[in-house]
Order: C-alpha cells, then structure tokens, then sequence
C-alpha cells in the first residue's frame, strides 16, 4: 500500500489532491481498507440524521455512458452514496475501495434492496470511461453505479446531497445513507470500515420492503439481531 493511502487510513478527515491517475494498485473487490480500531480511522467515524437531503430529478450519466435518473435509481431501494474523483490520491482509493468490500458484506441485497452509488465531484475529467476503467479496479458489481454529467447537472445533484466542496481537492469523506420515499437519511462522515456502513444499512432494510420479503432476517443480518434505529449518533 502506497504512503498515501496508509496517511489516508490514520487520518479520516485528510483532504484530496490531483494527481494524474488513480491513485492504488488495487486487486478487484480487494482494495485497500484503511485500519480500524485504536486511535485510527474508526475512532474519527461519526453518523447522524442528515435532515434536508433530497434525492433531485435529475438525469446523470453512469461508467456505461446511460442516462440514468436519480429518482429512478433511488426507487424501492435503499442509497449509499459517496462523492470522489478518479484523480484523487488520498481518500477517494480507500473510500472506493470500501464500497467494493461492502457489496460482499450487501450480499443478496445489492441492487435487488440496495444501490450504492459513487458520483464524481470532477465532472470535467471524469468521463464514463474514466469512471468505468476506474470502477473496474475495484470490482463494481451491478447494484453499484458510478455518475457523471455536465458540470451544471452534478453541481445542482451535489448540493441536493450535501455533497459538494468548494475546492474538490479538500472534500472529506462522507457516505449518506438512507431512503428516498420516507426522506430519511444518515449521514457517515469519516472513512468507516465496510461492517460499519452495512450495519447503517441494516437499519433501513429492517424497516422497509427487504424486512417484508425476509420473515427471518435480512441477507445483511440473517438472525435479525443487533439492529439499531436508523440515524443514531454514535
């Protein structure tokens, strides 16, 4: 693992900077997950209600060049989003690298009760095949969709979100989570381990169509034990 990315696992909130390529060397779906644990990242991990997001009509374009609808994506289903840029050298590998892990931990659930979503905060270099290549180090499944589109479009979706940075360079890694029908959301600020993010998850399958479907548990948590509500502060 690059120097990099060890300072990005020890510190949650370190900002981007550009460099020409993505950043890692990266096995698919094996990417490097920063360390948990002790004073580390997990430490600096923080959810809470994200009251005010909303998921905008708005039509992007994902890593196969298909116009794809916010709402439409959204529908029925549970959202993790993370906002990055394939130049990035610090946080945008691990955090990446995390949603590939995540859907081993999503199992079944991914794309039938779960999307993750990966939009680029660098709409002008980041071209559907940019994007595509760079998904492909980390193992993309489908249920998993990386955006693009004009500079304006991903501008007005970012401030939907809550996602946008002033100097993308400088961004901190967020994931938001949560449902479009009920306007309900968590937001995850810090690089969380991928246990952690399935965990925010969970809360939202067990209360919505995936709880209906599982009579015993969801694919996330078979025994149906050990969920919280969804959006406490830890």
């Amino acid at each position: 693992m690059s120097n990099a990315l060890l300072l990005a696992g020890a510190l949650a909130v370190a900002s981007c900077s550009r460099g020409s390529e993505p950043a890692g060397n990266v096995e698919a779906g094996r990417g490097p997950v920063p360390p948990v644990g002790g004073s580390g990242v997990a430490a600096a991990v923080r959810s809470a209600p994200a009251p005010g997001v909303v998921v905008p009509d708005e039509e992007l374009v994902d890593q196969d060049g298909a116009p794809v609808r916010l709402r439409e994506l959204a529908k029925g289903r549970v959202l993790a989003v993370n906002f990055i840029f394939t130049t990035c050298t610090t946080i945008c590998s691990p955090m990446t690298a995390i949603f590939g892990r995540l859907q081993a931990e999503l199992g079944d659930a991914l794309e039938r009760d779960v999307r993750l979503v990966s939009i680029s905060l660098d709409p002008a270099t980041d071209t559907p095949e940019r994007l595509k290549r760079y998904a492909e180090q980390f193992g993309r499944r489908p249920g998993w969709v990386f955006l693009t589109g004009s500079r304006e479009r991903v501008g007005r979706v970012l401030d939907a979100l809550g996602g946008r940075a002033s100097i993308k360079e400088q961004h901190t890694p967020v994931t938001l989570i949560g449902r479009e029908a009920e306007g309900r959301w968590t937001r995850v600020d810090g690089i969380a381990p991928p246990a952690r993010l399935a965990e925010e998850v969970r809360a939202f399958l067990s209360r919505g169509p995936a709880a209906q479907r599982a009579s015993g548990g969801s694919p996330l948590d078979p025994a149906g034990a050990g969920r919280r509500p969804a959006g406490a502060a830890r």
